[in-house]
């Protein structure tokens, strides 16, 4: 009896203190669904050798997963670590999954994963977030009681640096743990913001880079190259060789999610839309999504947008009519720190001057559409939601409308919130809740 009260003592503590990071979700280098369908599962240890295995319960029995494989990350602050990764695969769509970790044999972590869903789901919005507030706690919470089937950030995913530092003292705690068991469950998905990208003083800057895993099928661009996330020689080397193949190609990617088709693009001020190399990748992405029943683009610097913070940022819009062409449906953002909704709208750039200036054109605004018993939109909405956790931009418009752009039907910028999107295959219906789940403002979108 002593023996095995030993033995299990020795168990739990094991798995007390296995992990720097639990075990998290993430869609992997997988963007178009499959027969069977595959996830990525990441997790942070010490830098210390041990025997680590993953395995799928089956109809049958637990299926053991092909060996995780680990990159080394040394990037002080943080004491160097290992990031593990192993690829949950030959899973049906659409269902739970149970999952397990063991280290030297011992079960250390078990939960269920959600497998991409071929046809209705559920998927949640937010942005700038990640800062250690009380707000990011509340909306955390208020978006694990919607249950949904992924969640996608839009920048600024972590505060204030994108540092490895920072993702383990406010990303990780907050969004997966035991009280809060989000990403454990469900894929994150996410795209870097201006402060996710390299910051000079700081060796662990962009972790992005090494921490999430997404689709490697964006503009294939190298390090150094224009258009690529800028690093410094002998300050981000450290980052850059655990990143491997995702710097800097995962700053920008597609994939599909039971009818939508996703464009993620990298919106920071390296970036040039307009450039042949990215202007052709986004067409191309675009043109071969034409089977989709919904087009979303989703970037961190909005389009078009009200608040008299970032007023200046709107530097995407020359891509407007490229989105138009191709009959994108709705362009989600953050960057600005609360909520926002345009009427359907079209526009056609007539100046275009240096980032940080504003994009001048010609609009055309779907008058009629109002998401209720109007649902069919003549253009794209444009939908900023950066209310995620961060301070809050502007509290006074909300109830100042004089101060919105006429094309603006919605600002909400006195509460932290975020985006629940419910898909099915000819309607789609938005709600913006607040952190104790109260909604904000609805619409309904159909074809």
């Amino acid at each position: 009896m002593r023996l095995l009260a030993a033995f299990l003592l020795a168990v739990i503590l094991q798995a007390q203190g296995a992990f720097l990071v639990k075990p998290y979700l993430q869609l992997g280098d997988a963007p178009r669904p499959a027969a069977q369908e595959r996830l990525d599962l990441l997790w942070h240890t010490e830098d210390r050798v041990g025997v680590w295995s993953v395995e799928v319960r089956g109809p049958q029995r637990w299926d053991a997963q092909a060996a995780p494989t680990f990159r080394r990350l040394d990037a002080p602050p943080l004491p160097a670590h290992r990031i593990y990764r192993a690829t949950l695969r030959n899973l049906p769509p659409g269902v739970r999954v149970p999952y397990r970790v063991r280290l030297n044999g011992a079960v250390v972590f078990e939960a269920e994963a959600q497998v991409r869903k071929p046809g209705p789901h559920r998927l949640v919005v937010f942005g700038d977030a990640a800062n250690g507030s009380p707000a990011q706690a509340a909306i955390a919470g208020a978006v694990a009681a919607q249950q949904p089937d992924a969640v996608f950030i839009a920048g600024d995913l972590v505060y204030g640096r994108g540092r490895a530092a920072e993702y383990r003292m406010h990303f990780f705690p907050v969004y997966n743990s035991e009280a809060v068991p989000l990403m454990r469950r469900v894929p994150f998905l996410g795209v870097l913001g201006n402060h996710d990208v390299p910051f000079e003083a700081f060796p662990d800057a962009s972790a992005y880079f090494a921490y999430w895993s997404l689709p490697l099928n964006g503009p294939a661009l190298k390090g150094g190259e224009p258009n690529a996330a800028p690093v410094t020689a002998g300050v981000h080397d450290a980052m850059v060789v655990a990143a491997g193949p995702a710097f800097p190609r995962m700053a920008s990617y597609s994939f599909d999610w039971g009818g939508v088709h996703w464009t993620v693009l990298d919106s920071n001020v390296y970036t040039a839309w307009e450039s042949p190399a990215l202007k052709a990748w986004l067409e191309a992405d675009l043109r071969a999504a034409k089977g989709a029943a919904w087009r979303v683009v989703a970037l961190h610097h909005p389009l078009f947008q009200s608040s008299r913070s970032h007023f200046d940022d709107q530097w995407m819009r020359p891509i407007s009519p490229i989105l138009e062409k191709y009959g994108v449906d709705l362009v989600f953002a953050g960057h600005v720190h609360n909520y926002q909704r345009t009427a359907p709208l079209s526009f056609h750039p007539t100046k275009i001057g240096p980032r940080g200036r504003a994009v001048d054109g010609a609009f055309t605004v779907d008058e009629a559409f109002n998401g209720k018993t109007v649902t069919r939109a003549k253009g794209i909405i444009h939908i900023v939601t950066g209310a995620g956790g961060a301070e809050l931009y502007d509290p006074w418009q909300t109830d100042a409308k004089a101060s919105w752009q006429p094309w603006t039907r919605t600002l909400i910028s006195d509460k932290h919130s975020f985006t629940v999107m419910d898909v099915e295959a000819r309607k789609l219906r938005l709600r913006q809740l607040d952190a104790e789940g109260r909604e904000l403002d609805a619409i309904v979108l159909t074809k």
